[in-house]
């Protein structure tokens, strides 16, 4: 199973683009699938990086804080 036919059933991924992070979700989950990463690798991909969201928004940063320091 590729990261495409993963996105599709995963809940992990349904909750991360209907929440907070959902902009964000959909740019790196697309980024996973034209890797063409397998259905473990992409799991763990999304798993870390929710962990990244919340611990970013749990230190008082918003969502968009982030790309805002990417884009310098």
């Amino acid at each position: 199973m590729n990261a495409s036919d993963y996105l599709q059933r995963s809940t992990l991924y349904r909750k991360l683009i209907h929440g907070p992070y959902g902009e964000f979700s959909r740019v790196y989950a697309a980024r996973l699938s034209d890797e063409g990463l397998g259905r473990q690798c992409t799991w763990r991909s999304l798993s870390l990086f929710r962990d990244l969201m919340d611990w970013h928004v749990g230190n008082g940063h918003d969502p968009q804080d982030l790309s805002r320091s990417f884009c310098l």
